[in-house]
């Protein structure tokens, strides 16, 4: 009886304890919170259930939450800023609810409440105090996987244009994009991601997704957030306090921590580019858990960023969801709005890595060699869930007509075309080569052809042939290059040309500014050369980039003075040439076929050595020439752009005039066109030197000083001067040129965007003056001779 007594009284037990374990068991429900008119998910919106503001979630950035709770749900309450408060009332047995808000009509009256008084005020200065702690790219060290996914579609009114486009595309997006990269990072700015698996509707071999990756901002702690090529002043930066109006619109609790609800826009009468949103601040280190925010004056392309953070190993606030949407018209004619959405998943992340600077190579985003051919059960351990109907058909409908159309050669055309080609079967067109312009030719019509990977994978052969139509000359060259390793841009080849060049010709042979200047349409005074050479290019030293090369130049000056008796022989210079560019921290991407520059925020280094070889193959010259630059662009909070260059040279031996620096002059009536880092007032070879020092600044305020409605124009301070010295003068008294050894001095202001022109809807091309004024020793005695009128063109999202 005793041992039976035990046992009844153990399995009551047992049951107590298992019924009461049921009956804690929580209670599980989730849902998904959309805008009623668009049916687009609305992220961070605030749900509350059974009216307990203890009991409160957010959405994500898919508008979807889910919550566990210790008693049955009755009722649940969703709010967001704009929207009106939804409540709905569910049943006990109901685990999923689909909530539609729609937006507000009603609109508050603006309260002016002193900043002392402001609780959102007291917040802000909270979290500016922890920002450099929440800052996730202030961590040490991580790493992690990220899951990316863009979708382009046509969204607005169901017209008639809306339903025959959905009727073409069955049912299908336009676009779909899938990635999975792998980052790691090592303070303070030791990047470098891998693609590892890529997907693009249409596409086989998808080059441009290594592009892709950095189409919004990894954290919302930077001074400044660039959105295409705009800077916004951050509402949680120094200064952003008198600049944002911010205010508390909801506070609950999560945990044993609170969340602030803030909404932010520019105060009334504050000229700069800001933003509008909200905040969701944490009271754990007052750290930002969601974010939103858009411009606050719109663009033609208007975009919306949202982020979500995550407290992760009880330690760092780190960005867990990321999300952008760019909306632009589809046509000025049209109700539907190109859309694209973007979504970044991160997971895996791993804090205090052991990663040191020699982890980190030249590439800062590569694709894996088997990124394109990864299967679907791959996909499915990343993607964060299934594709809809709609994404499937995208691929299914994409992919056929890709396979149709051949997208994978339109697209191998297009990155030939980027880099100034024009693809057929066995051979390339180089269109740099067919329409050429200067003063001195005019217009030279020519060719040029090249062959291509379809003939030798890692050889190229080719060479041009040009006519110009006012001096009556043929130009031609020929060249091979073999491509040694094209992650490393290391090349070999050989050359051979009889064209011309022009004197004083500047030989940084990574610097853009002929090309992005176009200085060299202003050419009148050139020399002719028969031009043989060898020629290597490569990398080295991790951000150096090098070209070593050895010509032999049979030169023929094109000039003459016949009023200064001035004669000018042909003679033979064979040359050794060592030129290093050096772009610390550059972002190269490689495509798998090129490396692409995004750029670097530090300075610019160029150098360049040349060696005259006496005796060499009948060279004439012995002389050693160095020049160097430094050139940089950098953002000014509250302020707007600074750019400088700084560059000099010097000779060391008589040269003839072809040789020697003539200056960067870009005064000429006939072309009255802006050219940056030129002297805008000065004459092409107006100067001579065999020593010099030039020094070229520009600040844009932009649209920082005035703006009036849609008349925004973009101002601009240059400041240039220039000294240089000719130290064997009497050797070149029969030319026409004045010396430097007193300094040049101009100083200009540029308005531009002064008449804006839409531009496909993605953007204004712009059309403004620059005006300069010469002043100083070497100006001219004659007021109207020391101005120049400048055109300036410009390209903006605005």
């Amino acid at each position: 009886m005793k041992n039976q007594y035990y046992l009844t009284t153990l399995i009551i037990f047992f049951l107590v304890v298992f019924s009461s374990s049921l009956h804690a068991q929580p209670f599980y429900f989730s849902g998904q919170v959309v805008d009623g008119q668009n049916q687009e998910p609305l992220a961070f919106a605030t749900i509350v259930f059974n009216q307990n503001q203890q009991w409160a979630v957010m959405t994500d950035i898919d508008g979807n939450f889910t919550y566990y709770a210790s008693q049955a749900i009755t009722t649940v309450s969703s709010s967001f800023i704009g929207y009106t408060t939804v409540t709905a009332t569910v049943t006990t047995t109901q685990k999923n609810i689909r909530i539609e808000m729609q937006p507000s009509t009603e609109k508050l009256q603006e309260l002016v409440i002193p900043l002392s008084e402001n609780p959102a005020f007291r917040i802000m200065k909270k979290v500016l105090e922890n920002k450099a702690k929440n800052n996730p790219e202030n961590i040490p060290a991580f790493e992690y996987t990220s899951y990316n996914k863009m979708v382009m579609d046509i969204k607005g009114q169901n017209s008639e244009d809306t339903i025959k486009l959905k009727e073409l595309f069955k049912g299908a997006n336009l676009f779909l994009m899938e990635s999975v990269t792998e980052r790691k990072f090592l303070a303070p700015d030791w990047n470098e991601e891998v693609v590892k698996a890529t997907r693009v509707s249409g596409l086989k071999n998808p080059t441009f997704a290594a592009l892709a990756t950095d189409l919004q901002p990894f954290s919302f702690y930077h001074d400044n957030i660039k959105l295409f090529d705009l800077y916004y002043l951050n509402p949680i930066t120094k200064g952003s306090l008198s600049k944002y109006k911010f205010v508390l619109e909801d506070s609950w609790s999560q945990g044993s921590d609170t969340i602030h609800l803030i909404s932010y826009k520019p105060l009334a009468n504050k000229n700069f580019e800001g933003l509008q949103g909200v905040l969701y601040i944490n009271t754990n280190t007052y750290a930002i858990q969601n974010v939103i925010a858009t411009p606050f004056e719109k663009a033609k392309m208007d975009i919306k960023i949202q982020q979500q953070y995550v407290f992760l190993d009880n330690k760092y606030w780190f960005p867990q969801q990321l999300n952008y949407t760019v909306t632009m018209l589809a046509s000025p004619s049209v109700t539907q709005n190109i859309v694209v959405e973007g979504k970044s998943y991160i997971d895996g992340v791993q804090f205090d890595v052991p990663l040191q600077k020699r982890d980190f190579g030249r590439i800062s985003v590569r694709m894996d060699e088997n990124a394109s051919q990864q299967d679907s059960a791959f996909w499915s351990r990343y993607r964060i869930s299934s594709l809809n109907p709609a994404e499937m058909q995208t691929y299914k409908l994409l992919d056929s007509i890709g396979h149709k159309y051949k997208f994978d050669q339109v697209l191998h055309g297009l990155d030939k075309f980027s880099t100034g080609k024009i693809g057929f079967k066995y051979f390339d067109l180089d269109i740099t080569k067919m329409l050429i312009y200067n003063e001195f030719e005019g217009f030279r019509l020519g060719v040029g052809a090249y062959t291509n990977e379809n003939v030798f994978k890692k050889l190229v052969l080719g060479g041009f042939v040009g006519y110009g139509l006012d001096d009556y000359r043929w130009k031609y060259g020929f060249e091979g290059l073999y491509k040694v390793s094209a992650m490393d841009d290391f090349t070999i080849g050989a050359k051979y040309q009889n064209n011309l060049v022009e004197v004083g010709n500047h030989r940084f042979e990574y610097s853009d500014r002929l090309f992005g200047g176009w200085r060299g349409i202003l050419a009148y005074r050139m020399d002719k050369i028969e031009e043989s050479s060898v020629t290597a290019n490569f990398r080295m030293l991790l951000y150096g980039r090098w070209r070593v090369s050895l010509s032999n130049s049979k030169i023929t000056p094109l000039y003459d003075f016949d009023q200064l008796a001035a004669s000018f022989s042909p003679y033979t210079n064979t040359q050794f040439s060592v030129n290093f560019r050096y772009a610390y921290k550059e972002k190269l991407v490689n495509t798998g076929k090129r490396n692409v520059s995004m750029g670097t925020p530090y300075p610019v280094v160029h150098l360049s050595y040349y060696r005259g070889l006496d005796g060499l193959l009948d060279g004439s010259l012995n002389y050693n020439k160095f020049e160097a630059a430094v050139e940089q662009s950098f953002f000014v909070k509250n302020l707007g752009k600074s750019t400088y260059r700084l560059e000099g040279g010097y000779i060391d031996s008589p040269l003839p005039y072809g040789l020697l620096f003539t200056g960067e002059g870009s005064y000429d009536k006939n072309l009255p066109y802006l050219i940056t880092n030129t002297f805008q007032t000065m004459r092409p070879y107006e100067f001579l030197s065999d020593t010099y020092v030039s020094v070229f600044t520009s600040h844009e305020f932009g649209s920082l000083l005035f703006k009036s409605g849609k008349f925004q124009p973009q101002i601009a301070i240059h400041n240039n001067l220039s000294w240089g010295n000719l130290t064997r003068s009497a050797s070149y008294s029969m030319m026409p040129y004045r010396q430097k050894d007193q300094v040049f001095i101009e100083t200009g202001l540029q308005l531009g965007n002064l008449i804006s022109m839409n531009y496909l809807n993605i953007g204004s091309l712009g059309l403004g003056i620059g005006v300069f004024y010469r002043y100083g020793p070497t100006a001219y005695p004659g007021l109207n001779d020391n101005v120049a009128l400048k055109l300036a063109f410009n390209f903006s999202v605005k």
